[in-house]
């Protein structure tokens, strides 16, 4: 798994509060399916909240500006290759990640300082055991142990937003390639660009990754209580149009 160099880099203001950073990315040497790093402004001090973070550089330090980042967000077990790069910038920024993440991380001398472990529910961060009142504030997580990832789901209460790494995807990754000469619509990755909400070939993926078909039900109805609008996934398009109907249509069989 791969970022490229350069990064070719996008980055879109999605409203006030939330911008991205959306990128190439190349799983298992063959499957251009991007990446995408959230970043979210927190209400009351001058800091931002970094989900899914992509290699740190000029891109990235162009969006947090003159802002502090509080927190890093890694939405699964997959999604923490560059937390390295963000730790060695912003050593004071606190790591939150789901229960197996501090075992991984250790070799690289980054500190996971919270280890969600609370599941299939909607909780707030001081459930979670996270003291901080801005934290608190604005979003809730959903963990779900049944993904084969340990996917973490935050939800940004302000803005409606669900923000998420593989539960699902929304290929082709067209926004994420819009500055690479790489096409993600070629090659090996034609096989992947099925996977969007609306697609049996991608019910059919989310089923098989989620391996506790009981715990993944009450997780999903957990999801889909909130009140979203928007979803951001790391892998292809933002999804602005629809989005709780989208998501309904892809775990329909397993909620």
């Amino acid at each position: 798994m791969a970022y490229p160099t350069p990064l070719c880099a996008v980055p879109r203001e999605l409203n006030s509060s939330i911008s991205i950073l959306s990128t190439p990315f190349k799983r298992v040497g063959l499957f251009q399916i991007g990446a995408r790093a959230s970043f979210v402004s927190l209400p009351s001090s001058n800091s931002v909240v970094v989900i899914a973070p992509v290699p740190y550089g000029d891109d990235s330090a162009a969006i947090v500006g003159s802002r502090d980042v509080k927190f890093l967000i890694a939405p699964d077990l997959e999604h923490h290759m560059a937390l390295k790069s963000w730790k060695d910038k912003y050593p004071s920024a606190k790591v939150i990640g789901a229960e197996g993440l501090r075992a991984r991380k250790a070799s690289q001398g980054v500190e996971v300082d919270y280890e969600i472990k609370l599941a299939n529910k909607v909780i707030s961060p001081s459930e979670a055991g996270i003291d901080d009142a801005e934290l608190n504030e604005v979003f809730k997580f959903v963990y779900l142990p049944s993904h084969q990832s340990k996917e973490l789901v935050t939800y940004h209460v302000p803005t409606k937003t669900l923000i998420e790494a593989d539960l699902l995807f929304n290929l082709p990754a067209i926004e994420q390639y819009s500055k690479s000469p790489t096409n993600p619509k070629s090659g090996f990755t034609r096989l992947f660009n099925a996977f969007h909400p609306e697609s049996s070939w991608h019910k059919r993926m989310v089923s098989g990754a989620l391996k506790d078909k009981a715990g993944a039900k009450i997780a999903l109805n957990a999801i889909q209580s909130l009140d979203f609008e928007t979803i951001i996934p790391c892998h292809g398009d933002v999804i602005t149009a629809d989005a709780k109907k989208k998501f309904n249509t892809l775990f329909s069989n397993l909620m």
